[in-house]
């Protein structure tokens, strides 16, 4: 991982709109770690949600959801690629893999 401790995987993360590759995730999921301690999730069809996140250790993050404490660690970060081992609680882990956002990213029109 680049750099020692938090600081170079940071300038890697912080600022940047990561977009979830999971077949599995609702389309457009995304995340924005933001350097003011916010993050950003939302996708093409759920609400937007504000959330502080913050650096527990090295390579580990924390974020609130829901009045949980979230835990993740980053497992690979590169230039456009974000590995995320999230903790998802009772000992399971979901690891999820994010590209970096290129503009224009535009949500599909939706039925109704």
């Amino acid at each position: 991982m680049p750099g020692s401790g938090n600081q170079g995987m940071a300038d890697l993360l912080r600022d940047r709109v990561w977009i979830d590759e999971g077949a599995d995730a609702p389309e457009g999921t995304l995340r924005a770690f933001l350097s003011d301690g916010s993050l950003v999730m939302t996708s093409c069809v759920e609400t937007y949600r504000l959330a502080p996140w913050r650096w527990v250790s090295d390579g580990k993050v924390v974020w609130e959801e829901d009045g949980a404490n979230v835990r993740a660690e980053v497992v690979m970060i590169e230039k456009d690629t974000l590995v995320l081992a999230i903790d998802a609680g009772g000992g399971a882990v979901d690891t999820r893999t994010y590209r970096a956002a290129k503009s224009p990213v535009v949500c599909p029109d939706l039925p109704r």
